[in-house]
């Protein structure tokens, strides 16, 4: 009876104060009064005597999120394809994974272990970075009490939950907080500012003004500490060939997420929001790509709800380019890739994007010794929009894409050529490398490598 009582006690304890797993002073009064309502058989100086320790513990999502909100114990482990990802301390820090980096299973995270409860000797691990490839339950002990917990319970048929997180979370500047419609990685992402990417964010959840919390796991939602992308459909297909889990947000379209929790390495911080998810549909949008000279080129829109509150807005070099729905006109617009923007002017629905080009026979830019210049008869503002749309290379008949955050800049904005790039100069020789900038007339470079430059290997 009395090992009861102290498992039972343990837990009214933690609901008022850190006591037996922390180092706040306990109530008595408020002890007492938890005890007896549980049994009159356990005296007021045994209560007092009950202690507990912390460790860290790897924790599955379902288990760690399973008293967070209802639904949370469905929350299923992360799978990975691109698993040097899933091996960098930086973006995944503070989860555990399968030895292969395949799966992402969840998260270490501090417990508070209640005095009596025997934990399995062959899952403590000597330091918390053996926890990163550790299986479910392994654990390191901690010596001082964290801001933020879970408390552990075990059963009479030795099966672990946890409650949930206990401490206060601390709060975070989301002033910056935006809805991004058009993410490779989902099809919404939540962008925060990125000051918290010196966050080691592991886990998080948005809540609803419905009542309703969403998980989010790392790498698959999280990144970085302050992008969280989520699919909601079947159709979305993740960039690098990774299996996603859409069915968990397949209801997020149209509601407003009013809170943000981020669980991080230095604690639980959370922030108070208004960001509406809009609507979201198939269709089409179709502009012709057209001479730089014709003036005018047209639109067709397909797909669009009929209380889709049309607005356009031409994005690029020129300023005096326009839509009406139907044409896009100009008089004196630059060369190169523009952008049409439809939006919904009532914000209820997404809004949507394509691409086209103005094109010119003029030729603005040519070689020179160090890479290409300005021609003699180009303006200023027309070789700055030459270097700008560079999309691509071609480098002794192989191409190279020039655009993207993945994308080689060869030619770098001054015109310049870089020789340090290894990827693409990878031995001494020439190499022909003709430049591919939208709209313009191609560019052919011949290119002398004296020196290899060290390799780029492991740069992010």
């Amino acid at each position: 009876m009395k090992s009861k009582v102290i498992s039972v006690t343990c837990a009214a304890i933690l609901a008022f104060s850190l006591i037996g797993c922390g180092s706040k002073e306990e109530d008595p009064s408020a002890q007492v009064a938890a005890t007896e309502t549980e049994t009159t058989e356990a005296t007021a100086e045994e209560t007092v005597e009950v202690k507990g320790t912390f460790v860290k513990m790897n924790i599955p999502y379902g288990e760690f999120f399973a008293a967070e909100f209802e639904g949370g114990d469905g929350v299923d482990a992360v799978s990975s394809a691109t698993m040097n990802k899933a091996s960098n301390e930086k973006l995944t820090g503070g989860t555990y994974h399968l030895e292969d980096n395949s799966k992402i299973l969840g998260v270490s995270f501090p417990v508070c272990v209640p005095e009596g409860t025997t934990l399995d000797e062959s899952l403590k691990e000597d330091d918390e970075e053996a926890l990163y490839s550790a299986p479910d339950h392994s654990y390191v002990a901690i010596t001082e009490a964290p801001a933020n917990y879970k408390e552990l319970t075990v059963d009479d048929s030795g099966k672990y939950s946890f409650g949930k997180t206990v401490g206060d979370a601390e709060d975070f500047d989301s002033s910056n907080a935006s809805i991004n419609t058009a993410t490779f990685w989902g099809d919404y992402e939540i962008d925060l500012d990125e000051s918290l990417s010196e966050q080691v964010v592991f886990a998080a959840s948005i809540h609803t003004t419905d009542g309703k919390t969403y998980a989010m796991r790392s790498l698959e939602n999280v990144w970085r500490g302050f992008e969280i992308a989520f699919a909601t459909t079947d159709k979305y297909e993740e960039p690098h060939g990774n299996i996603v889990a859409y069915q968990p947000y397949e209801d997020l379209p149209g509601k407003t997420v009013d809170e943000i929790v981020l669980y991080t390495k230095d604690g639980v911080k959370k922030a108070a929001v208004n960001l509406y998810l809009p609507l979201k549909f198939e269709n089409e949008i179709k502009v012709e790509d057209a001479t730089q000279k014709s003036g005018t080129t047209t639109v067709k829109l397909d797909g669009f709800p009929e209380d889709y509150d049309l607005e356009y807005e031409v994005e690029g070099d020129s300023k005096d380019i326009v839509c009406d729905g139907t044409n896009i006109t100009w008089k004196d617009a630059i060369a190169g890739k523009y952008t049409l923007k439809v939006s919904d002017k009532s914000g209820v629905y997404a809004p949507y994007t394509s691409e086209f080009v103005l094109s010119t026979d003029k030729a603005v830019a040519e070689a020179s010794e160090d890479g290409v210049k300005k021609a003699d008869d180009a303006t200023d503002d027309e070789f700055a929009a030459y270097i700008k749309n560079i999309e691509k290379y071609d480098v002794n008949g192989t191409e190279v894409s020039g655009a993207g955050h993945h994308g080689a800049k060869i030619v770098k904005e001054d015109g310049t050529v870089d020789k340090t790039l290894s990827k693409v100069f990878d031995k001494e020789g020439s190499y022909k490398v003709v430049v591919k900038s939208a709209g313009y007339p191609d560019v052919t470079l011949n290119v002398e490598i004296t020196e290899v430059a060290p390799s780029e290997e492991g740069k992010k």
